[in-house]
């Protein structure tokens, strides 16, 4: 008799041992400290066995803790050892889209939904479609979603920026006027309104919403940049010129914001317009595939430097643009003219007799070579 009880007292004492490591397993995952929490469930199945709670502390672990090559693994085991239990599919969901296995978890999420409509799986399924780009798939699932839950910031973001990108600006205004109504300065939502007013051209009412964005504290590149742009179609230049710097210091990055701003200086006739361009170009060199946009880089300093009376300057860059788009013969009697302009007649003459070849008689390009011809042929007459 003895000896029964001792067993069952023994027992009981390894039982309520083990109880106690799981709440200190558990207390150590409250406190976020996972890798801890591992090395104990790693030294407890050592004594005990793998035991099915104490794997499924440790799979949560490794989900909680980012780990997801493993997580993935433990969880596609107990999907398939219990494939009723729901918990399991929902983590096995998330850890293939966090994979970028987005076909598997559209595939999974579509079979949890025939179970349980959940908003968040609905949600996931069309991120899942949004990164494959199969946007008519996760409209329809973004807009399930919002059917259950209308006020969701986050779907009703990802939704107006398919809308958006098709140009359904009426539509985005209708959804994100009603989400306003309740929640004016939600500063997720009010920038899709204030992008979808500009396109509009309802320039009043954009700049109002960027307005008010700035005084909430927004100080993003998006909103200096669309109060840049709302300010320059009001024609007051010199504010653009300032929002469009406050962008460029949020996103240094932007090749057409450094091009716009040389622009524009150069429109104002401030002075350091021309470290715009170079700017812009020290930003292209690395990447010369993007012909167009050097291209149209070099063409907007030679413009600028041209109105500053920077013959060289202008001549140097649009034999630069040349380079990159042999083809633009406007370029030539450009030159042309700059040469005339430096008294360098013999040059001049012959960049207007290239324009004069590439250019067909009756257009505007042909008369300014042919009249450039005529003009350097009798300055070098007198010349001599």
């Amino acid at each position: 008799m003895r000896c029964r009880v001792s067993l069952i007292l023994l027992f009981l004492s390894a039982a309520s041992l083990a109880a106690q490591d799981l709440t200190a397993v558990r207390e150590l995952k409250q406190l976020w400290k996972y890798d801890e929490a591992i090395t104990a469930l790693t030294q407890m199945m050592a004594e005990q066995g793998p035991q099915p709670v104490l794997l499924e502390e440790l799979a949560d672990c490794h989900y909680q803790s980012g780990n997801s090559a493993e997580a993935l693994a433990q969880y596609s085991l107990f999907a398939d050892m219990q494939p009723d239990k729901l918990l399991y599919k929902l983590r096995l969901m998330n850890l293939l889209y966090r994979g970028r296995q987005y076909e598997a978890a559209i595939g999974l999420g579509r079979g949890i939904l025939q179970r349980d409509s959940i908003t968040q799986v609905i949600s996931l399924v069309a991120d899942a479609f949004n990164q494959q780009e199969r946007r008519d798939s996760a409209e329809w699932y973004y807009r399930r979603a919002l059917e259950r839950r209308p006020h969701n910031e986050s779907v009703l973001n990802k939704l107006c920026g398919i809308l958006l990108g098709r140009e359904q600006y009426d539509e985005v205004l209708s959804l994100t006027g009603a989400f306003l109504a309740d929640e004016p300065d939600n500063l997720t939502i009010l920038p899709i309104r204030g992008i979808a007013r500009y396109n509009k051209k309802q320039y009043d009412e954009a700049e109002a919403d960027f307005m008010r964005m700035n005084k909430l504290g927004e100080d993003g590149y998006a909103v200096h940049y669309y109060l840049a742009q709302c300010a320059q179609t009001f024609g007051r230049t010199w504010a653009a010129e300032q929002e469009f710097e406050k962008a460029w210091q949020r996103d240094s990055t932007d090749v057409g914001l450094a091009i716009t701003i040389g622009k524009l200086r150069g429109d104002l006739h401030y002075d350091g317009w021309e470290k715009w361009y170079d700017k812009a170009l020290e930003r292209l060199s690395p990447d010369p595939k993007v012909i167009a946009t050097t291209s149209a880089t070099h063409q907007n300093y030679a413009l600028t430097a041209y109105k500053f009376g920077q013959w060289d300057l202008c001549i140097e860059h649009y034999l630069k643009m040349l380079e990159y788009n042999p083809k633009h013969y406007s370029a030539y009697y450009m030159i042309a003219q700059c040469y005339e302009l430096k008294k360098d007649y013999k040059n001049a003459l012959a960049w207007y007799r290239k324009a004069q070849a590439v250019f067909a008689q009756g257009t505007r390009g042909r008369e300014i070579a042919d009249d450039g011809v005529q003009r350097m042929t009798a300055e070098l007459f007198m010349a001599e």
